[in-house]
């Protein structure tokens, strides 16, 4: 048995703050108020809920309070909240042992996915991941996310951290190579739209592929005259990366003992 969730407060007015609070009104749900402490933002994302911007922050009135702040503001948040109103954040590395709340409904509502205001982002794909020590409350939260995620499951801490771990290794780092690689055309007078069906393409056939075995270029190779050649191109940064990175892909990768 669950406890139905249908009017929600908001405190945050960042990405994902904007995404859930979408979504969830999308999906039927009610957003009564959004708290933040940039006003400017809360109050444009108040504006586009056609719901109450809440500066002074009494969350009243709802069957949650929906966190969406930095991870190191939670706390922060939970002090301002009376025990008797339900709470989930969406951090991904925050465990529940680590915060303090009087009430006896403290939950995660962690959706693994990169959210930019400017990008739509298809939320019934969106792995959603939901704990709390309250299993009733806990099967409500996993309602709430069904609504609008056919990719919901139960995790513990640990394995959200976990979790959250390997999306930092595939979208924050391959973001920032791509940074990096931006900035190295540019200073070339290069351009980057070259790079962008080799991105498509690489993140597709990891669709129908293993990693393992979709990984291709020199280091695999091992073809020392390409990867010298290569670093010889790049400046002391960078060519640290280079290097961690070549030696990563031969160990997973040995040299075989053939021309191919």
């Amino acid at each position: 048995m669950s406890r139905a969730i249908e009017n929600i407060g908001i405190v945050g007015s960042g990405n994902v703050a904007w995404h859930l609070a979408h979504g969830l009104k999308d999906a039927g749900l009610t957003i009564k108020w959004v708290h933040s402490r940039n006003k400017e933002t809360g109050n444009v994302l108040a504006t586009s809920l056609h719901c109450n911007f809440d500066s002074t922050f009494y969350p009243e009135n709802v069957d949650l309070c929906l966190i969406c702040t930095n991870d190191d503001s939670i706390q922060t948040v939970l002090e301002q909240i009376h025990s008797f109103c339900p709470v989930a954040y969406t951090s991904g590395i925050k465990a529940m042992d680590d915060l303090k709340f009087d009430g006896e409904d403290l939950g995660v509502f962690y959706p693994l996915q990169t959210f930019s205001k400017e990008r739509q982002v298809n939320l019934f794909e969106v792995p959603v991941f939901i704990e709390a020590k309250n299993p009733v409350f806990a099967q409500s939260l996993f309602d709430l996310a069904w609504k609008f995620s056919r990719k919901v499951t139960f995790a513990s801490s640990t394995e959200r951290q976990k979790l959250h771990l390997a999306a930092v290794l595939v979208n924050n780092f391959t973001n920032h190579l791509a940074t990096l690689a931006k900035q190295f055309l540019d200073e070339h007078q290069l351009q980057f739209e070259h790079l962008k069906p080799l991105m498509h393409e690489t993140f597709q056939k990891l669709q129908t592929m293993e990693p393992f075995d979709a990984q291709t270029g020199p280091a695999k190779r091992h073809d020392e005259s390409s990867i010298h050649l290569h670093l010889s191109l790049l400046q002391e940064d960078t060519k640290q990366l280079y290097e961690l990175f070549t030696s990563s892909i031969q160990k997973i990768h040995p040299k075989k003992n053939d021309f191919l």
